[in-house]
Order: C-alpha cells, then sequence, then structure tokens
C-alpha cells in the first residue's frame, strides 16, 4: 500500500469518527435541549394549574361548603320541614329560592372555572387531575337517573344554569364575570320569565326534598358527600372552614312535621 492511499485511508477514517462523534454530540445535545424544554413545559403547567386553583380555590370552596351545609340541614336537621310550613310566605319563599341558588351559584362557579381552563394543557398535572375528578363526581350525581331524589339536571342543563349564574363585571384589566349574589339573583326571578323558568321546576321540588326525607333524596345524600370530599381537596390543612364535618347519614331522620 502507497503512502498517499495510506494517509487517504487514514483520512477517512478520521473523517468518518469525527461524523460520528458529531452525529452523537448532535443527538445528545437534542436529547438534553428536548428533556429541558419538558421539563420548562412542565414546570409552565404546574405553574398554570396552581394560579388557576388559587383563583377559584376560595370562591368554589365557599359555595361546595354552603350548598353541602343547606343539604346536611334539610336531610338531618328539619330545616327545610320548619321553614317550609312556618306559616310565614317570606320565609317560605327564602327557603325554596335560597336553597336552588346555592345549587346554582355552585354550578355558577364551576362554569367560570371551565371557562378559564378550557384552553390550558393541564390535564396531566397531579393535582389539577384529582381536583377535576371530584368536581366531575358532583357532576355525575346531579346527572345520573340510577339513584333516587329531585334536582337531577343533565349536564347541559347544568352548564345552562351555570351560564345564566354569570354577570359581567369591569374590572381593571378588562371585562370579568362573576356569579350572581342571592339578591340579583331573586331580582331575575322576579323579572325576567326566561330566567326563572329554569327554575320552575327545582323551587318546586325543594318541597319534594322535605317529603322525601333521606331515603327519598339518595341523589342530595350522596351529592352532599361528594362535596365534603372536594371540600376536603381544597382545604386540606382545614384552616379555612370548621374541622368538623359532618356526613348525612342513611339512618337520619328528618323530624317530624311540626303542628301549625
Amino acid at each position: 500500500m502507497t503512502a498517499e492511499i495510506l494517509i487517504a485511508v487514514t483520512a477517512a477514517a478520521v473523517s468518518l469518527v469525527s461524523a460520528l462523534v458529531s452525529s452523537v454530540a448532535t443527538y445528545r445535545t437534542t436529547v438534553m435541549e428536548h428533556r429541558l424544554q419538558e421539563q420548562t413545559h412542565q414546570r409552565s403547567k404546574a405553574e398554570l394549574a396552581k394560579e388557576l386553583f388559587r383563583r377559584y380555590r376560595e370562591p368554589l370552596l365557599w359555595a361546595a361548603h354552603s350548598l353541602q351545609s343547606r343539604l346536611f340541614n334539610a336531610l338531618s336537621r328539619g330545616f327545610l320541614t320548619t321553614y317550609l310550613r312556618s306559616g310565614d310566605p317570606e320565609e317560605e319563599r327564602y327557603v325554596r329560592d335560597n336553597t336552588v341558588y346555592l345549587l346554582a351559584e355552585y354550578l355558577g362557579w364551576l362554569e367560570l372555572l371551565r371557562r378559564d381552563q378550557r384552553f390550558l394543557d393541564i390535564g396531566d398535572v397531579a393535582d389539577t387531575t384529582e381536583f377535576f375528578a371530584s368536581i366531575d363526581k358532583t357532576r355525575a350525581i346531579l346527572g345520573t337517573d340510577t339513584v333516587s331524589g329531585p334536582f337531577r339536571l343533565f349536564r347541559g342543563q347544568q352548564r345552562a344554569i351555570g351560564e345564566l349564574m354569570l354577570t359581567r363585571t369591569d374590572a381593571s384589566d378588562g371585562v370579568r364575570h362573576e356569579v350572581l349574589g342571592y339578591a340579583a339573583f331573586c331580582a331575575r326571578l322576579d323579572n325576567y320569565p326566561r330566567f326563572a323558568a329554569w327554575f320552575d321546576r327545582l323551587r318546586a321540588q325543594v318541597d319534594e326534598i322535605e317529603q322525601g326525607g333521606v331515603e327519598g333524596n339518595q341523589r342530595l345524600v350522596m351529592l352532599q358527600h361528594r362535596l365534603i370530599d372536594l371540600i376536603d381537596h381544597l382545604d386540606r390543612d382545614r384552616d379555612r372552614l370548621p374541622k368538623n364535618r359532618d356526613r348525612v347519614q342513611p339512618h337520619d331522620q328528618v323530624p317530624a312535621q311540626r303542628a301549625r
């Protein structure tokens, strides 16, 4: 083998080795960049999830607490029996309308949360997955026809009521939405028939809740339990709401109707 050929072969080998080394280095760099991008993306998703949770934690926590508290008092403490038959028209209307309002308020906050969440890629963030799973269980109980009791609402109806409960507010950073307060809710019931029509059946069913007791209100018993689960997720340290969170028990009995 001549010197020229040896030099050419050596040069080719060196070139090949250099190309292989360069390819490996490029591959490793690409892998590292991808991993860094993925880590950054995951951090970004976690931050988005944290911000969403922070924004809705308090209003959703209190809405869930108010609703579960009303259900507990209605099914375990005779609240409806006492005030639906008090003989005072204002008290009787309050019990019907406010009970429906507490359900509608909760659905209003769920609708606001859904609108903010729908464009965010945060579905695989662990805490977010558990958070939305807890919410979905409350929606499923309201929509199912496999248990007894009033207040059954298909998911489309749940969203529609949530939409009806939203009102625009002017903020420094633009238009936002909030959930109607109770006074505004009552005013719309009185002045807007199309609005009121969405709630007529629910208002009438408050009397069915009172008459059904625990056995006839399994949907609401289960809903109260799932709301407690959601509250436990939102208030894990139990530093925002009372630590004692009673659940309706199957043996709970509503006190007998008092004499009028």
